[in-house]
């Protein structure tokens, strides 16, 4: 039975125990959401970039790293801590649909030394409110500035980024 004079006069009460509960589970979910839900909107230094195959729109997005809980995101990438986050979103070029039934093969060449590395763990973000607003395969990567050609797979067809400038 709750009683009102035993919670007003300042004593502990049933509602202690609950109320301290209540508090832990809030100040938890607020950890969670604060680092799981990667930042929504392209920031203001992000890289961006538009191309067409014959059957698709592909957009390429270079930005800072993505941090989230319980992520199989790249931490490291060629011996260096990650920097940078990269994005690949694809569309049917007809429909202008969202396209999620295949998974983009993403090469880098930097233009300054030639080098080219395939990035091996580009995957589907699932994290469930991200990838209904916007979706996209992505991973963290370890890209130092300069210029760069981003050259996107997709089946058969290939998109080509030139001059990706990384600053």
């Amino acid at each position: 039975m709750f009683r009102l004079d035993r919670v007003m006069d300042g004593s502990p009460g049933w509602w202690s125990p609950l109320s301290a509960a209540f508090i832990s589970l809030m100040i938890g979910v607020a950890w969670f959401v604060s680092n799981s839900a990667p930042v929504l909107a392209a920031s203001p230094q992000d890289i961006e970039q538009t191309a067409q195959t014959t059957s698709y729109r592909i957009k390429v997005r270079i930005g800072l790293k993505v941090t989230m809980a319980m992520s199989t995101m790249t931490m490291v990438d060629q011996g260096q801590p990650v920097n940078r986050h990269l994005e690949v979103h694809i569309f049917d070029k007809q429909s202008g649909a969202n396209v999620k039934s295949v998974v983009p093969i993403v090469t880098i060449t930097n233009q300054a030394t030639r080098t080219s590395r395939k990035l091996a763990n580009v995957e589907a973000c699932l994290t469930a409110r991200h990838r209904e607003i916007e979706p996209h395969y992505g991973d963290n990567l370890f890209l130092p500035d300069g210029t760069y050609t981003v050259t996107v797979g997709v089946g058969q067809e290939t998109a080509v980024f030139r001059d990706v400038a990384v600053k």
